[in-house]
């Protein structure tokens, strides 16, 4: 303690230079991940000939038509009601699916349980492309290719690693006193699952459906191979399609993006509060 109080006495601007280093460091990052989406939701109001001679900065004239040009003509209502079915029933099994097993490995003992978690563990450095062969026939065997299942399943899949990760760790923060007294007054694992463990377990509830509902919003790749119907494709897969295949002016298509951009914005504000805390919930015991 003397040592440390001498050093800063010694050096009086040292705090002060890392404070300064920490607050233009996370500017620099804040601005590297805030300025594109800026730059999208400027650009939406510009003409054609607006975006190319100022492509970065705001628009000289705001043009609202944009957006109604790609609200009727990209199909957005059509495009926008898919990948939010496909995003609930995805965020809905995979919370179902991985609270259950998140549970099972923090509370009971079993055979080959640290076995079945470090296999969780490994999936998630698992590059997702390398399964896309095998998962396409299956797909196909399963006669689902053009169906939201044919998104749902494997969105779930691939969001079960790391939310069974994160409940997990979550579920053995709560103190096991709590289950106990449920049994003691008749409730089976499950009912104590459902009506004592559930409720206090909102955020990492609430983290796991976010990241999951967010993924599944934002998927490209797999909606490209397994959707060719355009009255099914999400609205990443549906705006790509549409605006290239027509060959429409840069402004129709920041406009339709922007769209895209608000519903993960409204959920993330909705449940920020929640989200915070169940990602650092595991951290401490």
């Amino acid at each position: 303690m003397a040592k440390s109080s001498a050093l800063a006495h010694e050096h009086p601007v040292l705090p002060r230079v890392v404070r300064i280093a920490s607050v233009t460091v996370l500017a620099v990052f804040t601005l590297a991940v805030v300025y594109p989406l800026l730059a999208v939701f400027f650009n939406s109001f510009k003409t054609q000939a607006d975006f190319f001679t100022n492509p970065w900065w705001l628009p000289e004239h705001l043009v609202l038509g944009n957006y109604t040009y790609a609200w009727t003509q990209a199909r957005i209502p059509r495009f926008m009601l898919n990948s939010l079915v496909v995003a609930v029933l995805t965020t809905g099994l995979t919370l179902v699916l991985a609270s259950l097993a998140g549970y099972a490995f923090a509370r009971f003992r079993f055979r080959w349980r640290n076995g079945l978690f470090l296999l969780f563990a490994i999936l998630l450095i698992v590059p997702a492309p390398i399964s896309i062969i095998p998962l396409y026939v299956i797909v196909a065997e399963l006669h689902l290719i053009d169906t939201y299942w044919a998104l749902v399943l494997p969105y779930a899949a691939g969001a079960m690693p790391l939310s069974i990760y994160l409940l997990r760790a979550f579920f053995a923060t709560i103190p096991s006193e709590l289950t106990d007294a449920a049994r003691i007054d008749g409730c089976s694992d499950l009912s104590a699952f459902l009506r004592v463990v559930l409720p206090i377990s909102r955020p990492g509830i609430a983290t796991v459906g976010i990241l999951a509902f967010v993924h599944a919003w934002n998927e490209f790749f797999l909606a490209l191979i397994f959707i060719h119907n355009q009255d099914l494709m999400t609205l990443p897969l549906g705006l790509q399609t549409f605006f290239y295949q027509y060959h429409v002016e840069w402004p129709y298509y920041f406009a339709g993006l922007s769209t895209a951009i608000v519903p993960i914005i409204i959920v993330y504000v909705a449940l920020q509060r929640q989200f915070i805390r169940g990602m650092t919930a595991g951290a401490v015991r």
